[in-house]
């Protein structure tokens, strides 16, 4: 089930409570897919101590389940692309991904 949370950290800390194995998309719009990233939920960059507070500030496109978030954020970004974290994101998901999904890997 996908979740959206802008300006609401106290409604995404709870998701990723119930959802720690999830998938988030780090939505910042504009046109580089660098940006506009998909993590894992519990991913390093997504809980720096300095976004506290604020961390969704930037939109956040959520689910449990990775083909449905990757088939949102195909239709949200359209040809703009996205990327996934090389951090958080291993190299046989990616590879797996490559074949569900479009998307621009930086």
């Amino acid at each position: 089930m996908i979740s959206i949370f802008k300006g609401n950290e106290e409604r995404y800390l709870g998701w990723h409570q119930l959802n720690p194995e999830g998938y988030v998309f780090n939505h910042f719009k504009g046109s580089d897919p660098g940006y506009n990233k998909i993590h894992t939920a519990d991913c390093r960059t997504l809980w720096r101590e300095k976004d506290h507070g604020a961390r969704t500030k930037v939109e956040k496109i959520c689910s449990d389940n990775l083909e449905e978030l990757l088939n949102m954020s195909d239709v949200i970004r359209k040809n703009k692309g996205y990327s996934l974290c090389k951090i958080c994101m291993k190299e046989e998901q990616i590879k797996r991904l490559r074949s569900i999904a479009t998307f621009l890997y930086r």
